[in-house]
């Protein structure tokens, strides 16, 4: 299982475009952060370490032993760990800055959407920001049925003298995008080991989510349609949303 999680950790950490939005993002909110599915730590690490105090959520065991060993070998400041379902988190702490990263806000069930959004509500300061990301709707609308399997990266195996190819497809059904990864290691001795990922993003309008939030209490303030902080538009890479408590 751990193979696994270090092959997801060095092939995301090949796409580090996002980052430096998540940085400024904290650098904004001067306050503490908590990250919503932190996963092994890409991101809240490098916020540790900038000197945030952060808190990680996740519910997968793996995850967070990988990343409790990243930032033992890493020095400076550690974030706090916490496994549990970031659905259902109960914390005795308030957040400036709480935060849904990795495209993984489409992937929750419309209840599960509502539970997070409460989450991040019961848990943010009085003028506390509240962020997500996702691939843009309106794009994801435009794909074809079916995209068949091919080639995104190659990438040194963390932890053996394999090669990692990893390839990529999709099935567009309805308002469902089912994105599909095929980690194959490819040893030198020719044997060829694979893992898979898979994740379901639901296709919603930004009407739709506006109305979401805002039955939640949460007033949506800024919609970029990338990380340089481009306004959203019908052909933005993703749609990244940003809101605030709208009672407080």
């Amino acid at each position: 299982m751990r193979e696994w999680v270090a092959l997801y950790h060095t092939h995301h950490s090949l796409e580090a475009e996002d980052q430096a939005f998540w940085l400024w993002l904290a650098e904004q909110s001067g306050g503490p952060v908590l990250e919503l599915g932190c996963g092994s730590g890409r991101l809240t690490l490098p916020l540790a370490q900038r000197g945030r105090w952060v808190v990680g959520v996740d519910r997968d065991f793996d995850m967070l032993c990988y990343a409790r060993d990243l930032a033992a070998h890493s020095g400076g400041r550690s974030p706090d760990w916490v496994q549990a379902d970031f659905c259902h988190l109960h914390l005795a702490q308030r957040f400036a800055l709480i935060f849904l990263a990795c495209n993984t806000f489409s992937t929750l069930t419309c209840r599960e959407q509502r539970a997070v959004l409460a989450v991040a509500r019961r848990h943010l300061t009085g003028a506390g920001v509240f962020a997500v990301s996702m691939p843009n709707p309106l794009l994801l609308e435009t794909l074809p049925p079916r995209g068949e399997p091919e080639v995104e990266t190659v990438f040194a195996h963390p932890e053996s003298d394999a090669v990692v190819q990893v390839l990529s497809e999709w099935r567009r059904e309805g308002e469902v995008v089912t994105l599909r990864w095929y980690y194959d290691c490819l040893f030198p001795d020719g044997t060829t080991r694979r893992h898979e990922l898979t994740a379901r993003h639901r296709l919603q309008s930004l009407d739709s989510l506006r109305d979401l939030f805002e039955q939640a209490g949460l007033r949506l303030e800024r919609q970029y349609g990338d990380y340089e902080r481009h306004p959203f538009a019908a052909d933005s890479p993703w749609l990244i949303l940003t809101a605030r408590s709208s009672t407080d």
